[in-house]
C-alpha cells in the first residue's frame, strides 16, 4: 500500500476544468461539530462583514467556475514580501495545470521550448501564453495584464467567444480580482475566480490569524507557543519572557511564503540582555533582514526536535457541495536553519497520525469554507518529539494557494491517473541553475517521463535562465524510493 492510499475506502474523484481532485483521506465530521463551525463563522463575519465579499468587484465576477476556458497566472500580490524582492522564477509553473482551450498569463520572457514539452511532451494540451508587454515597477501580474490593452482586450475576445472564463490564480488578492472585473466588463460575459475573496485569502495566509483560529477550533495547545507584537517594545518584552522557556525563538512575517519570512533568535543570548539592550538588539537585526515596517509580526518558541513537518493538500468545495477533500498528506523537504521549503514526498507516517492531522486539517478548513473560501489550500504542521507516533501536532501556517506540493501532486494525476499509483519526490532546489531549459531537457533525456510509462523525470517549472531560479520537478516511480532515486539522478544530471 502507497503511504497515503486511502484507507478501506475508495477514492473520489473531481473533475475541476483539466484538474482531477482525487480525495485519499475520507474524513467524516459529525453534525455537532459543523454546527460548531458554522457558528464560530457566523461569529466571525459578525465581527468582519467584508471577510468573504467579493460583491464589490461586480456582479459578473463570482467564487467559483464559470463557462468557457480558465486564465492562469502565478500573481503574487497576496504575499507578503521578506526583504529585497527577487524573481521567484515560478510564472510558468501554473502550465502544469492548463489544458486545451486555456491561457497563461506572463510578464517574463518566453519559454518556448517549456510550452512545447508540455504541450507536446507530456501531452497537457494547446495553452494560449499570453505575455504582457507593460512594465512596471512593484506591479503585480494581474495588475500589468489589466493595464495592458492588447493583453485585455486578448483576454476579453477570448472570454467573450467561449460565453465566460475563470480566472485561477497562483493566489486571490485584490489585483486578480480586479483583472476578473475588468475582462468582465469589456467581454460582457460572466467571469469565475478559482479562489477565496481577496479579504479571506488575505486572512487565512496570515499566520497570526490563523493561529487564532486554530485555538479558537482546536485548543491552545495544537499551536506553538508565541505571541503576535505590533511593535518594537511588545516584541522585546515577549522575546524575553519566551527566551526564558526556549534557546532559539523564531520571528515570522505573518502574510510570507513559508520559511521566507522566518528568523531566529538566540534565546540564549538575549537572556543576559537587559530590556533595552534587547530592544536594540532586535531593532538592528529586523534592520539587517531588510524587513521594513514589518509589524505585526508573531513570534514564538522555535520547536524542537521536530521529528516531521507534514503538510496537508486539500480542495475546498463551495459551501453546500461537501466538505474539505484530502488529496494527501506529505512530508516537507526542507534546508537551512530556518527550514527552507525544497521539496515534498508521499508521508510515511502511520496510519493513526495520518487520520488525525487529516481529521483536523479537515474542521480547519470547514471553518474556512463556511467563510467563503473556494479552491485549493494546504495545511502545514510539525510533530513535535522523537517519536511520531507520541509527538505532539503543531499547527503552523495555512496556504490558502497553490504551491510547490499541491502543483506537482496535481501534474502528476494528470499524467498518472492517481499519485497514489506512482508515488513521486517533488523538488524545488535552492540552488542556482543558470541553464536554457533545452540544455535542462539535454542533461535529462535519458531520465525523463513518457507518458504511459510508470518512471522518470517531470519538469513543473522551467525556472529562470537570469535569475537561476524557480526550477521545479518531480521523480515519479513505482514506489517512493523509485521516486527519490529519478528525483536524485536527475538532480546529479542538472548539477553536472
Amino acid at each position: 500500500m502507497a503511504a497515503d492510499q486511502p484507507l478501506g475506502v475508495t477514492a473520489r474523484r473531481r473533475e475541476h476544468g483539466h484538474l482531477p481532485i482525487i480525495e485519499h483521506a475520507p474524513v467524516e465530521i459529525g453534525a455537532d461539530e459543523v454546527r460548531e463551525i458554522a457558528n464560530m463563522a457566523a461569529r466571525i463575519r459578525q465581527r468582519n462583514p467584508a471577510i468573504g465579499a467579493g460583491e464589490t468587484y461586480g456582479r459578473a465576477v463570482r467564487v467559483g467556475l464559470a463557462p468557457g476556458g480558465s486564465l492562469f497566472l502565478h500573481d503574487t500580490a497576496g504575499i507578503q514580501s521578506a526583504g529585497r524582492a527577487e524573481a521567484s522564477g515560478l510564472e510558468y509553473r501554473p502550465l502544469a495545470l492548463a489544458g486545451d482551450g486555456d491561457c497563461l498569463a506572463i510578464s517574463v520572457a518566453r519559454v518556448p521550448a517549456f510550452e512545447r514539452y508540455c504541450r507536446d511532451f507530456l501531452g497537457l494540451g494547446s495553452v494560449e501564453v499570453i505575455r504582457t508587454a507593460a512594465s512596471e515597477r512593484r506591479a503585480s501580474l494581474a495588475t500589468l495584464c489589466r493595464r495592458d490593452p492588447a493583453v485585455l482586450a486578448r483576454l476579453a475576445e477570448i472570454a467573450r467567444a467561449r460565453g465566460g472564463m475563470t480566472v485561477q490564480p497562483y493566489v486571490s488578492s485584490g489585483a486578480v480580482w480586479r483583472l476578473a472585473a475588468a475582462i468582465a466588463r469589456r467581454a460582457g460575459v460572466p467571469v469565475g475566480v478559482a479562489a477565496p475573496p481577496p479579504a479571506l485569502a488575505h486572512y487565512v495566509n496570515d499566520k497570526l490569524w490563523f493561529a487564532r483560529r486554530v485555538v479558537e477550533l482546536l485548543g491552545p495547545a495544537a499551536v506553538p507557543r508565541g505571541y503576535e507584537a505590533r511593535d518594537l517594545a511588545a516584541l522585546a518584552r515577549h522575546a524575553a519572557e519566551l527566551a526564558r522557556e526556549s534557546d532559539q525563538l523564531v520571528i515570522k512575517l505573518p502574510r510570507a511564503a513559508g520559511s521566507l519570512g522566518n528568523a531566529l533568535l538566540d534565546g540564549s543570548r538575549l537572556r543576559t540582555l537587559s530590556h533595552a539592550a534587547l530592544e536594540r538588539e532586535i531593532a538592528g537585526f529586523l534592520s539587517g533582514l531588510g524587513w521594513r515596517r514589518p509589524f505585526p509580526l508573531l513570534i514564538a518558541i522555535w520547536e524542537s526536535p521536530v521529528a516531521l513537518s507534514p503538510s496537508v493538500q486539500l480542495w475546498i468545495p463551495l459551501s453546500g457541495e461537501g466538505l474539505p477533500l484530502v488529496e494527501g498528506i506529505f512530508d516537507q523537504i526542507v534546508s537551512g536553519a530556518v527550514g527552507r521549503f525544497i521539496g515534498a514526498v508521499p508521508s510515511g507516517l502511520p496510519a493513526r497520525v495520518r487520520r488525525r492531522i487529516a481529521y483536523e486539517a479537515v474542521r480547519l478548513c470547514t471553518l474556512f469554507q463556511q467563510l467563503g473560501y473556494f479552491g485549493r489550500c494546504s495545511l502545514d504542521a510539525i510533530l513535535v518529539g522523537r517519536d511520531v507516533e507520541h509527538a505532539a501536532l503543531r499547527w503552523v501556517e495555512c496556504n490558502g494557494r497553490w504551491g510547490g506540493t499541491s502543483t506537482p501532486m496535481t501534474l502528476v494525476n494528470r499524467l498518472t491517473g492517481d499519485w497514489v499509483d506512482s508515488p513521486f519526490v517533488a523538488l524545488q532546489p535552492d540552488w542556482r541553475l543558470r541553464l536554457g531549459f533545452e540544455e535542462v531537457l539535454d542533461r535529462t533525456r535519458d531520465v525523463l517521463f513518457r507518458p504511459g510509462s510508470r518512471s522518470g523525470v517531470a519538469f513543473a517549472s522551467p525556472g529562470d535562465l537570469a535569475a537561476g531560479t524557480g526550477i521545479a520537478y518531480v521523480g515519479i516511480g513505482e514506489d517512493i524510493d523509485a521516486g527519490r532515486r529519478q528525483a536524485r539522478h536527475a538532480t546529479e544530471l542538472l548539477r553536472g
